[in-house]
């Protein structure tokens, strides 16, 4: 498979560097933030059921955001920018994690607004910024399906890791 279009056989070889050196660059950003996803994720039920809500309910609060937001979130990255779009994924994701900590319930709801909307930034602005950067590298299309797969192995390892670090500590 030539890793970028009308590339001459001499210049395969950097093109092919090329490639590998983005897309171990963006799987360490990408295991390292659903890593965080999946330890934050962990601990969730345990912390809520020890403030004496309805966990139900917010957990219901979040996948109810996540699915009213998602369609919009995904056309708002695509618009205002995916880099800006992972940017922002932290920063609410700093501002869920600090609303986590305090049994106050309309902030607990605030939080999981929140993390409906920045589960669906996680979803979208991260491969999107990929899959804009590979395609703006003139890398090869058939390559991203390579970075696809590795995306979607790692993050069952990284769940993995994450649910048994969560059960150690």
């Amino acid at each position: 498979t030539e890793v970028a279009r009308g590339s001459s056989p001499k210049g395969k070889i950097g093109q092919q560097a090329a490639f590998r050196k983005f897309q171990w660059q963006y799987l360490t950003v990408y295991f390292i933030i659903q890593l965080a996803d999946w330890l934050q994720g962990t601990n969730m039920y345990a912390l809520y059921q020890s403030y004496g809500v309805n966990v139900a309910g917010l957990f219901c609060i979040g996948f109810l955001s996540s699915c009213v937001f998602g369609t919009v979130v995904g056309l708002k990255v695509d618009r205002f920018g995916r880099r800006g779009g992972c940017v922002l994924y932290c920063v609410i994701e700093v501002i869920v994690n600090l609303l986590e900590h305090t049994s106050n319930v309309p902030l607990l709801i605030v939080g999981r607004v929140l993390g409906g909307i920045s589960n669906s930034l996680l979803c979208s602005a991260f491969e999107s910024w990929m899959v804009s950067a590979h395609r703006r590298r003139q890398f090869d299309e058939a390559l991203l399906a390579d970075t696809f797969g590795w995306m979607s192995a790692g993050n069952g390892v990284v769940a993995i890791v994450a649910g048994v670090g969560a059960q150690v500590a």
